[in-house]
């Protein structure tokens, strides 16, 4: 495979996260994270109390420390874990 055919490989591999988000339990909350989640680029496959999964499917789409970033600047605390593919 050439350099290429990699990198337009790793362009179409999406980057999940799943989060676990300790303060987030009222549902304005929830609201608020989804926005914020939605308006990064994230493709958002659920937010419940206490936890997101979302994915990016752009190798140039936010990491998971701009996620952390948007999120902790918002007061809420966040752990991640991240799969490829």
């Amino acid at each position: 495979m050439s350099v290429e055919e990699n990198e337009a490989a790793g362009m179409t591999q999406a980057v999940r996260y799943v989060l676990t988000i300790d303060n987030m339990c009222a549902p304005d909350c929830i609201v608020w994270v989804r926005e914020q989640l939605v308006a990064m680029g994230l493709v958002v496959d659920r937010v419940a109390v206490g936890e997101a999964e979302v994915a990016s499917a752009h190798v140039n789409g936010p990491d998971l420390k701009a996620i952390q970033a948007v999120l902790e600047a918002g007061g809420y605390l966040v752990h991640a874990v991240t799969k490829v593919g």
